[in-house]
């Protein structure tokens, strides 16, 4: 796994963090180029966790340029983002980046120890290409496809042609047993429901 980290002025919290996620074979250090003296700092920062991690190579984000910086973020091959800190331009960028490529995305909060896998938010831009009908489908993505039919009152071989295209699509996961289930994040889910609303109002 090549794992980016967004850094800020705290090596210490970045360091604890990337300890506690699946080990990486690479590290990227992300860090903002404001053209002020916390550039230095960052810079700092950035050897500092290496140093402790013993490996990773140091890669300067210019946030000054948001459509510059998300062109540099999106030069880099990485697996996942650890949303640990810096601008906040630069952990916008760093989202956005990883939600184009489907990367998995971990936020390090300043208030608890352990990361939190935040990828299921990076699909709401995906979700907002779906038709009413498979956002429906989505928002009840819960069990065999009977059953979300019957949740939906909808045909369940309709059902079943919509959770296919969302698995084919990696929003929904199919489950093999007795009967096959589909399975999605309930933040998708939630998400799926929240844009339905949103459509209904416009």
């Amino acid at each position: 796994m090549r794992l980016a980290v967004t850094l800020g002025f705290e090596s210490t919290l970045v360091i604890r963090a990337v300890a506690r996620l699946p080990r990486a074979d690479d590290y990227v250090l992300l860090r903002a180029q404001t053209g002020t003296e916390g550039d230095v700092k960052s810079a700092e920062t950035a050897a500092d966790v290496i140093k402790a991690l013993g490996r990773g190579r140091d890669f300067t984000v210019d946030v000054r340029d948001l459509a510059r910086g998300i062109e540099q973020l999106a030069s880099l091959d990485f697996d996942a983002v650890a949303l640990a800190g810096g601008p906040r331009s630069l952990v916008l960028l760093a989202f956005v980046a990883a939600a184009l490529r489907g990367a998995k995305v971990y936020v390090v909060p300043e208030y608890a120890a352990d990361p939190f896998d935040a990828t299921a938010l990076a699909t709401a831009f995906r979700l907002t290409c779906l038709t009413p009908a498979k956002l429906r489908v989505l928002a009840e993505a819960d069990g065999p496809a009977d059953e979300v039919a019957r949740r939906l009152g909808i045909d369940s071989s309709t059902a079943y042609r919509h959770l296919e295209d969302l698995a084919e699509k990696g929003l929904v996961k199919a489950e093999k047993g007795r009967a096959k289930a589909y399975k999605t994040d309930y933040v998708v889910r939630v998400l799926a429901r929240l844009l339905l609303q949103m459509n209904a109002k416009h």
